[in-house]
């Protein structure tokens, strides 16, 4: 058998376009070899960073980003006479308590039913993208403090919040969030019952400590989805009477003069980031092979057969090995964001700590977890995400059509492969310049001269450059059979 696959392996390397296109579902030759998509991406991460460093100043870095207040009365009052946010609101509950009913008494096929398809797709990932175009719309829509709010002694909670927890609820629920979605094998009605149990996790923890630090700190979604919307172009501050004020700005431009208040907060950004990277490594044949094909025949011998042999005994073992590494993921990235700090600080010899700088620099990662999560999972929406249309005339599966959309609104849009690779090659370029630009204009504001601030930069644009080249080398890999 080895010496039928020698050939093929030897083609594969001689040809390797031909194998690319990770996330196509099926073969795709790029219009160029990789190797120049590669090389260019990290040609213009370092063509940035002499802009940059060259043409962008200390007194810029600290000018406030550009805003723009739209002060609209009429587009105010329709809102308000409407109650457009209470009605938001009441849609979003009834699509959960939907999600909920359809997985305990609808039809079981993952397809079919309303609950996979709204929660899987629809909210967890198009509500991200939202949050990306449109700010925090999360905070005042959140279907789990509308729920609460008419319970006043849930506002206040028995316990103060512990300063010592900080985010590490909300780190926790999230490992345990991308635990069930990777390898949790979720039907419809296992499903509503994790929803249900979400749901007296966010009642019980409101019930100790009270609905605002539990929302700030604990709760998953209102952490994941206002780090999303802090690089949006839409921000609603409120003013000094207490309303909100709809503020158009530059992209990514809301992450300037911010920080990262807490560890835990850096560790939660930091998953954003490896769990996206680690499900699109985890998909390709080359980690599938790492442990089926044992190259280094050690489950060979331990076991006195080929793995593949072993199948069934190994699978749960297999699962264990992915769920270790998926949760080890933000720690790796951690040591090699503050190794790669310690570096640009031997070279300037900074008094500030090594704890400080991650602080500093910790969002300057925000834009390439986000990046990387459009570029891994915007076709699932397209593909499936939008069958929402058509599972709204039938949320149980039972073959109805209320609203005459259950066939033509299951209807996927598909782009075109080779759109689909060069999208997200640009947006993992888009990402990554950011990502440069945001930690250039905080060491401009950490560092007492410019030229200090560019030589800190330069173990960190060694850094974007990794990420670049990882980024794109797992979307180029051929999927597992």
């Amino acid at each position: 058998m080895r010496c039928k696959l020698l050939p093929l392996l030897l083609i594969a390397g001689l040809f390797p376009e031909y194998s690319f296109a990770h996330s196509f579902g099926e073969p795709y030759k790029l219009p160029m070899p990789y190797w120049m998509y590669i090389y260019g991406a990290m040609a213009a991460l370092v063509l940035s960073f002499l802009v940059l460093g060259y043409f962008y100043s200390a007194e810029s870095a600290k000018r406030p980003p550009w805003q723009y207040v739209v002060d609209n009365p009429k587009l105010r009052f329709i809102a308000n006479k409407l109650k457009l946010a209470t009605l938001l609101k009441s849609i979003l509950v009834l699509c959960f308590g939907l999600a909920i009913l359809s997985g305990f008494i609808g039809n079981q096929d993952r397809y079919r039913n309303f609950n996979m398809t709204f929660f899987w797709i629809s909210f967890a990932l198009g509500a991200s993208y939202l949050s990306a175009l449109f700010g925090n719309w999360y905070h005042d829509l959140n279907p789990w403090k509308f729920l609460l709010s008419p319970f006043k002694k849930f506002r206040q909670g028995r316990y103060i919040y512990p300063n010592e927890l900080a985010y590490w609820p909300a780190v926790l629920l999230y490992m345990a969030f991308i635990c069930l979605e990777l390898f949790g094998n979720t039907q419809p009605f296992s499903l509503s019952v994790i929803l249900l149990s979400y749901t007296a996790i966010n009642l019980f923890a409101v019930y100790l400590v009270g609905s605002a630090e539990w929302f700030r700190y604990g709760e998953l979604f209102s952490v994941m989805f206002r780090l999303i919307a802090k690089m949006s172009p839409v921000h609603c501050p409120s003013n000094q009477t207490g309303q909100r004020q709809l503020t158009l700005r530059l992209p990514f431009s809301g992450l300037l003069h911010e920080r990262i208040e807490h560890r835990s907060l850096l560790v939660f950004l930091l998953f954003m980031l490896s769990s996206t990277a680690y499900d699109g490594l985890r998909e390709t044949s080359l980690w599938f092979n790492v442990f089926w094909q044992d190259p280094l025949h050690i489950l060979e011998a331990l076991l006195g057969k080929h793995p593949l042999h072993a199948y069934i005994t190994l699978r749960p073992w297999y699962i264990g090995f992915e769920t270790l590494c998926l949760l080890l993921s933000p720690f790796i990235y951690l040591g090699l964001f503050l190794f790669f700090l310690w570096l640009g600080k031997c070279l300037t010899r900074s008094p500030l700590t090594v704890t400080e700088l991650s602080l500093r620099f910790g969002y300057s990662l925000l834009p390439i977890a986000l990046v990387y999560h459009i570029t891994h999972y915007y076709t699932l929406v397209l593909s499936q995400g939008l069958k929402l249309r058509g599972l709204f005339s039938d949320p149980f599966g039972w073959g109805w059509d209320i609203f005459g959309t259950a066939i033509s609104g299951r209807l996927p849009v598909l782009p075109d492969m080779g759109f689909i690779w060069n999208s997200q090659v640009w947006l993992i370029l888009i990402g990554h310049v950011a990502s440069v630009y945001l930690a250039h204009a905080e060491a401009l504001r950490s560092f007492p001269n410019q030229r200090q601030a560019s030589i800190s930069q330069i173990p960190m644009l060694l850094l974007m450059v990794i990420f670049t080249g990882v980024g794109l080398w797992i979307l180029a890999q051929p999927l597992q059979g």
